[in-house]
């Protein structure tokens, strides 16, 4: 897979980072999951377990759980019926988020109880939150946009740490088939003594880190020094965690798409298409050499298949074509998504990639395409 990308240069820490976000559709049920967590073992290699000079660490942002229904959506809905007084409305959509992510739990960790049991708790914990919340809202009747935008983000931080289980679970596996014995930590200190590497996955909450000031511009702007700051210092903080296996560990860090802290310590989210947002931020932050938006289409097509059946996959278009299209209806990415990846020096290429057709190489979008 390395071959789509172009030559690693290292960012921050001097790591060579990339960037991977992964959309509703792509973490919709078990099964895309799955093939979330295939799609990020390929990226990595990880059956080449020798470190070498194509050494990278990702960074991986993650959407609420898509399909149909979105968890977002069912969020969303449980807020207004809250300010409507519709109580049983409430109980219900909540009701239905939590029988979408237990259902999907049972799937990835039927042989893993207490895994499964931790992140129900987990799961039901952030429900009873949201009722807390929830019952401010019936007592005013009011659908505040800053209570809204708190509800709506407990999406993106059960995916995520769904996300990061599940690839933690399969790189414990791993391990444990390799050297035959079911103590991980012992494994992970047998690792100081060996050039075997270890893939370390990390859950990172972005409120964290990604921080807004929403007096700068109507839709807020990245604090990015301080951003910046903050995601050195937990990257300081876990790589001191690996003690003196750091060498052979490398650390991934799952990341919480579309929400965001403001600058005076009170969640927000980055609004429309945020999590592709998310993901140019933490592009930006790291200097990657790339950032690939995984969805369910293999790229920037030429033009609407519904009017034109013979459109095709353009491999690579520039950002001014993108933000053209864009601007036009295509279902390409915002513009804003691409200014954090634009600004930088050099500038990061964005990859529209295809989480259900992975071998496909999607399309390249750069200052300079050569279609």
């Amino acid at each position: 897979m390395s071959s789509f990308y172009d030559e690693l240069i290292p960012g921050l820490a001097s790591k060579c980072w990339q960037v991977h976000k992964f959309g509703g559709t792509s973490v919709a049920d078990a099964n895309c999951f799955l093939q979330v967590a295939h799609i990020i073992e390929d990226q990595l290699d990880i059956n080449n377990d020798v470190l070498g000079p194509n050494a990278k660490n990702l960074a991986v942002v993650v959407s609420a759980m898509g399909g149909k229904p979105k968890v977002t959506d069912l969020l969303l809905e449980a807020v207004r019926h809250a300010s409507m007084r519709e109580h049983d409305k409430v109980d219900e959509q909540l009701d239905i988020v939590l029988s979408k992510h237990s259902e999907c739990l049972k799937i990835l960790f039927h042989k893993e109880y207490a895994e499964q049991e931790r992140l129900i708790k987990i799961i039901k914990g952030g429900l009873n939150d949201i009722r807390d919340i929830l019952k401010t809202v019936s007592l005013m009747k009011w659908q505040a946009e800053r209570i809204s935008e708190v509800v709506s983000g407990f999406g993106e931080l059960w995916s995520t740490q769904i996300l990061t289980a599940l690839l933690r679970m399969r790189s414990n596996q791993r391990l444990v088939e390799k050297f035959g014995s079911d103590s991980i930590s012992n494994i992970v200190k047998a690792l100081t003594t060996t050039s075997h590497i270890h893939h370390n996955y990390v859950f990172l909450d972005a409120r964290r880190v990604i921080t807004i000031d929403e007096d700068a511009i109507k839709d807020g702007a990245v604090v990015w020094h301080v951003s910046e700051e903050k995601f050195m210092e937990i990257f300081k903080e876990e790589e001191a965690k690996l003690g003196d296996a750091r060498d052979s560990i490398l650390c991934h860090f799952i990341i919480t798409g579309y929400v965001a802290i403001n600058t005076d310590g009170v969640a927000v989210t980055l609004k429309r298409d945020g999590s592709d947002y998310s993901a140019a931020i933490m592009g930006k932050i790291l200097r990657a050499n790339s950032i690939s938006i995984w969805t369910d289409v293999d790229g920037v097509l030429s033009a609407d298949p519904r009017r034109v059946p013979l459109a095709n996959v353009l491999p690579e278009v520039s950002y001014d074509e993108a933000m053209e299209l864009a601007y036009f209806g295509a279902k390409v990415i915002h513009p804003k998504t691409m200014q954090p990846a634009l600004s930088c020096d050099p500038q990061i290429p964005i990859y529209i990639r295809n989480t259900f057709n992975m071998r496909s190489p999607g399309t390249r979008i750069f200052t300079n395409a050569t279609t």
